[in-house]
């Protein structure tokens, strides 16, 4: 028996087209319609998945989700958002969790392979950087795409998320505002994704210290990859450099990270806040928990989800032709908690 990706290679096109010219025709042009249709029929091919859609009479709208780690701290909160919103518009969700999280092209066309297969009318792509060298593999979707909690270069993408640059640069400013002026950062590693997320943090930290005149040289600066045990290791690498930088205070670019620098820190003798402040980026549900509880900027999980889901709504209800494409932003706030002191200015 025939599958959709012997069809799909007969014809010379996408499995998403051949998906759509069998199970939903009106949103194809009738020339590829029919080339589709004499291929089945000649290959011998019995849509199965059509057919049990057709007796369930289930024509709902289907999303894949696309995420690097179901074990993502945020995960939860964020996923709560784009379920509340598809079960309130009848739309069903198809999950993929990248296989050992593999963040790259590699992953992705993997990841696009298997929704394609499950036959979804678009895709929620999250923490996912988009680098303009994969617009060819997006364009051969042939499917609206959406991303969350990341962007894309050539803005050719809808993107959902906070503005990084300016919620680290608020972070700080708020560090300096609690009268501290030697200040380091966990940063996530630098890699050719120049753009990423966790990256801009780290512009908007140094866009602060150029800002405000603060000491800075390169041992100001960790890095990890933003899960706790790389927050761990920098902050040993900070710590190593304390003697030298004097830092009073550390802006790290996950609540994980931020939550492995605060064990460092006990495990060095040392106390948070008294000696060392640490404030995260995230606002994760453990940030709440931890002793000292921790201050940091609320990322809206649930809000970013929802607006995911809203984006293919609103797509969908336009017939395909909804236009918003480049970066959205949504709030985020300073979350005050224990972990950062107050301390005289000219300390």
């Amino acid at each position: 028996m025939a599958t959709i990706q012997d069809i799909a290679d007969y014809v010379g096109i996408s499995i998403a087209t051949v998906s759509r010219a069998l199970n939903k025709p009106a949103l194809v042009n009738a020339e590829t319609r029919e080339r589709v249709m004499q291929a089945a029929k000649k290959l011998n091919y019995f849509d199965t998945a059509k057919f049990k859609q057709t007796n369930a009479k289930n024509t709902k709208i289907s999303l894949g989700v696309i995420i690097p780690y179901i074990t993502s701290f945020f995960f939860g909160e964020l996923f709560s958002g784009i379920s509340r919103v598809a079960q309130e518009n009848n739309i069903d969700l198809i999950l993929y969790e990248l296989k050992s999280g593999k963040m790259n092209e590699e992953g992705l066309t993997e990841a696009f392979s298997f929704v394609q297969q499950h036959l979804v009318d678009g895709i929620i792509l999250t923490s996912f950087h988009m680098p303009a060298e994969y617009d060819k593999l997006v364009d051969t979707l042939q499917i609206p795409v959406v991303l969350l909690l990341d962007s894309h270069e050539s803005a050719k993408l809808p993107a959902y998320k906070v503005d990084d640059i300016r919620a680290s640069f608020d972070a700080v400013a708020y560090l300096v505002s609690r009268g501290h002026r030697r200040i380091g950062m966990i940063s996530a590693m630098l890699t050719q994704q120049h753009d990423r997320g966790e990256q801009l943090r780290l512009k908007g930290y140094k866009q602060a210290v150029d800002f405000y005149g603060l000491p800075f040289s390169e041992s100001f600066v960790a890095y990890g990859d933003m899960r706790f045990d790389d927050g761990y290791k920098a902050m040993k690498e900070l710590l190593a450099e304390r003697e030298q930088t004097g830092l009073t205070a550390v802006f790290a670019a996950s609540d994980e990270m931020a939550i492995g620098a605060m064990r460092c820190i006990y495990d060095a003798g040392l106390r948070v806040p008294e000696d060392i402040s640490v404030m995260g980026f995230d606002n994760l549900s453990v940030s709440g928990i931890t002793t000292p509880k921790l201050t940091t900027i609320e990322q809206p999980f649930g809000e970013i989800g929802a607006e995911g889901v809203k984006h293919m709504i609103r797509h969908f209800a336009e017939g395909g032709k909804f236009p918003e494409k480049g970066q959205f932003y949504l709030a985020y706030k300073i979350i005050e908690r224990e972990s950062v002191a107050v301390i005289p200015v000219d300390k």
